[in-house]
């Protein structure tokens, strides 16, 4: 039973009861203390009734100094919203509270708990519908000057430098080497050098010989003609072409010349230069953009990207319960965040208040305020009642021994 209906029972007990006693038949001291006791009961009972009906509505009709929080309310409000805002939800009284709490501890617990699957899926709840309305072909385009200029400043030429150490080395050297004997043979071997070199003799012999028999009958003699020096020449390098093949000293030997001669030619700065400038030529915003545009799509259609934030959000959130140092400087900063959002923002929490009393009509507000205080007020009504009775009954004893003293 709610005390309300507490409260009024009372009264009426006292009502019936100061009724029942004016005719009860039983005289003297212990009727009149009864007697007594219900109507002072009844007395305070409707006493009080009137002054806690009169904080909200009018009773009996009567409109002086009634509905006290209508007709105040202004007054209250203003008084509420100062005590909460400035007293109770003060910066330092909050921050005094807060500053007790370790907050990231309490964040550990909850993440280790069940906050660490909900934030995960959360996380990649968020990546999934952010990166499925992107714009990949807009996003490729502005990022794709930034990557030309990053790439320019520290990718082209490192990446140049490199390309050149690697043409540099003994491995380097010996395969240049090889590859230049092996078609320095295939050049012997085919029948188109063969073709120059021997119409070069035979023309060199002919000058040679000239107008003088004598130089002619000498080669004769000697079987030397265009095609036998031919041969022998090309014999003859061959021959030490495959000496340097298979010869390890004169292959060395070549290789070192080799090495020393690439070492020089990639040392020039014309050379960095002009690598350089190929690379630079090549990567082309164009080309970026498009490398940009299908990776993007590709990680995205993939669930790539999607997969990594939720996998990164969750194994950061077990560094952070099992790390002590991250929740103190993470306690620490959320604290001073706190702050600083109190003392930056904390006239919204007034405004919250007075917009949230504001908004409240007058019955709306008379029903809330009941509803709150309501059982504390009907004790009120029941103590005025109770004490109303003890105070009459001790009253009427009072006079009564005041009267067997004046009038024994």
């Amino acid at each position: 039973m709610k005390k309300k209906y507490k409260a009024t029972g009372v009264l009426a007990l006292s009502i019936m009861g100061a009724a029942a006693t004016s005719l009860w038949p039983i005289q003297g001291l212990l009727g009149n203390i009864i007697h007594t006791g219900f109507l002072a009961a009844t007395i305070g009972g409707m006493a009080d009734w009137f002054a806690v009906t009169a904080i909200f509505r009018k009773p009996l009709g009567i409109a002086y100094k009634t509905e006290i929080l209508i007709r105040n309310r202004q007054r209250i409000m203003e008084a509420i919203v100062e005590f909460a805002g400035q007293d109770l939800l003060s910066t330092s009284n909050v921050m005094s509270f807060v500053q007790k709490q370790n907050v990231a501890e309490l964040l550990a617990k909850y993440i280790d708990s069940q906050g660490k699957e909900r934030l995960s899926v959360l996380t990649t709840d968020i990546a999934e519908e952010l990166l499925g309305q992107m714009d990949v072909a807009a996003l490729s385009k502005e990022i794709t000057p930034i990557v030309c200029k990053l790439a320019e400043e520290r990718l082209i030429s490192p990446v140049g430098d490199e390309l050149l150490s690697h043409c540099v080395g003994v491995q380097q050297a010996d395969f240049v080497s090889r590859a230049l004997l092996n078609i320095g043979q295939e050049l012997i071997a085919a029948e188109e050098l063969q073709s120059i070199i021997k119409d070069n003799i035979e023309e060199i012999l002919k000058r040679y010989e000239g107008d003088g028999a004598g130089r002619a009958i000498i080669m004769g003699l000697l079987g030397l003609d265009a095609e036998k020096i031919t041969e022998n020449l090309l014999k003859t390098a061959d021959d030490w072409l495959d000496n340097a093949l298979t010869n390890e000293a004169v292959l060395g030997k070549i290789s070192d010349e080799i090495l020393a001669q690439l070492i020089s030619f990639t040392g020039r700065n014309e050379v960095k230069r002009q690598i350089h400038g190929q690379l630079k030529s090549a990567c082309t915003e164009e080309l970026i953009e498009d490398i940009l545009t299908k990776y993007i799509s590709k990680a995205i259609g993939s669930r790539q990207l999607v997969n990594v934030v939720g996998s990164n959000t969750g194994d950061l959130l077990q560094n952070f319960v099992d790390n002590d140092e991250w929740q103190q400087k993470a306690d620490a900063l959320i604290k001073a965040w706190l702050k600083s959002e109190l003392e930056n923002h904390h006239e919204a929490i007034t405004s919250i208040i007075e917009e949230r009393l504001n908004s409240l009509s007058d019955e709306e507000l008379v029903e809330f305020t009941e509803e709150k205080v309501a059982d504390d007020l009907q004790m009120i009504r029941i103590n005025g009642s109770i004490v109303g009775a003890i105070a009459g009954m001790a009253l009427s004893v009072v006079v009564y021994l005041a009267g067997q003293v004046i009038t024994p």
